[in-house]
């Protein structure tokens, strides 16, 4: 790796002096660097049109959750389940990934560290779009274990030690004070680390960088508890008695790939649309696409972890999972799974051509995104229709809607902030920088 200038009949266009108001609330102006190749100002106006469309499509589809929740209450309630952990995954692995940027010093990625930064904005509205789950929950239509704990206490000796081990874990309290302490921890640390960016912008140094690297360590060992137990207590207890060590990480994986696979996106619509075309090139992307291949590896091997454990104990209380997705058409789907999301994009990700290749890591990126869903489906649903598979409508307008919302913060955060950290000291190793593999 190295870094460069402008490649020849690359036209640099200095901005010494923009007049912009930042996007802190500070009123005063905003300078830019001399020599920028791209115009990294907020796209106000500019991204007013995709904010509308957005919003005409979260509206729609949100208007469809409302008919849906009227009309099949426990449908609605799992298809929101799916599609609310499918966006919150890929918001989590956006904030792991500005944390990662700041514990490893990586001066490559600083110019993509901006998308990441408003990409975990969604986390405050995912924090009070959780309600709906809470009510889902306290209902009785997401979660067998509700009807069990808050039933007589059982007679029989196995199930009333269950009782009451399940009873102190699920108990309204603790259950409650355990999801405001994973959102306090994940909204407190993006916002703090979105907050020194935005305010690096206006006093650039490299004081507020190494704050930003001397809380990150932290941030990531919090970030991995706390969605470990996230992932425990939201999806592997719809099967109250199953249990497995590793589930934390398998969610994680995916929510930390699929962020990546967003991220490609993104970049790859302002980049079509004109922005970042010499800031963020196909160097950053073969990057990013590099390390979406190596965790596409990591997902494979830790569901294999899983399965093979699970299969080579033969334990009731932890093959009931798979047992249950042989049933019908999610036996079809068990199958297709590693297929579907490890093989397929290991294969189209191998070469190096398809890696700086703008169709093709649309192409990966989208189906990437599309195979997290499948997975968080498979995961989701058969506790719901346990005969086979029932395909919803509302299982398309949940995760449309919300994902929706996390493009709409992000578009928001690119309306107000300087498309990329525009006074980081390592920004023109950043715009520099290239792959010295051939």
């Amino acid at each position: 790796m190295r870094a460069r200038g402008p490649r020849s009949g690359e036209d640099s266009k200095p901005m010494s002096v923009a007049t912009l108001t930042n996007g802190s609330g500070d009123p005063s102006p905003l300078t830019y660097p001399d020599g920028l190749p791209d115009s990294v100002v907020p796209l106000g106006e500019k991204a007013a049109g995709w904010f509308r469309n957005l919003l005409l499509i979260v509206g729609a589809s949100g208007l469809g959750l409302i008919i849906g929740v009227v009309a099949d209450p426990k449908q609605f309630f799992h298809s929101y389940l799916f599609g609310y952990v499918f966006v919150l995954d890929i918001a989590l692995g956006a904030l792991f990934w500005t944390m990662i940027h700041h514990v490893s010093d990586a001066g490559w990625s600083v110019g993509l560290r901006r998308i990441f930064e408003n990409m975990n904005r969604a986390l405050i509205p995912l924090a009070v779009l959780f309600v709906p789950i809470l009510i889902g929950t306290f209902t009785g239509n997401l979660y067998v274990w509700y009807g069990f704990i808050h039933g007589p206490e059982p007679t029989e000796e196995h199930l009333n030690h269950l009782w009451h081990i399940k009873h102190l874990y699920f108990s309204t309290p603790f259950l409650l004070l355990r999801l405001a302490l994973y959102f306090g921890v994940w909204i407190a640390y993006s916002v703090a680390m979105r907050n020194w960016s935005t305010a690096q912008d206006a006093i650039g140094g490299n004081a507020l960088t190494r704050k930003m690297q001397w809380w990150a360590p932290s941030g990531i060992a919090l970030l991995g508890l706390t969605t470990t137990f996230f992932a425990f207590d939201i999806i592997m207890s719809l099967q109250y008695t199953w249990f497995s060590t590793i589930f934390g990480v398998y969610f994680w994986a995916g929510g930390i790939r699929g962020s990546l696979a967003t991220c490609v996106l993104i970049v790859l619509a302002l980049r079509t649309s004109g922005y970042l075309r010499r800031t963020i090139t196909m160097e950053h992307l073969h990057d990013v696409a590099k390390i979406m291949f190596g965790f596409t590896v990591f997902w494979t091997y830790i569901a294999f972890a899983q399965y093979f454990l699970i299969w080579y104990g033969n334990m009731p209380e932890e093959t009931q999972f798979y047992l249950l997705r042989r049933n019908g058409d999610w036996y079809t789907m068990s199958v297709l799974l590693p297929i579907l999301y490890f093989v397929v994009p290991f294969f189209l990700l191998l070469p190096r051509a398809h890696k700086r290749n703008p169709v093709w890591l649309a192409i990966i990126a989208a189906w990437v995104l599309v195979m997290h869903a499948y997975d968080l489906y498979w995961q989701i649903m058969p506790t719901l229709h346990q005969d086979t598979i029932h395909f919803h409508w509302l299982d398309v307008a949940a995760p449309i809607c919300l994902f929706g919302v996390l493009l709409l913060s992000t578009v928001w955060g690119f309306q107000r902030l300087p498309l990329i950290p525009i006074r980081d000291a390592r920004l023109n190793e950043s715009i520099g920088y290239e792959n010295e593999t051939p």
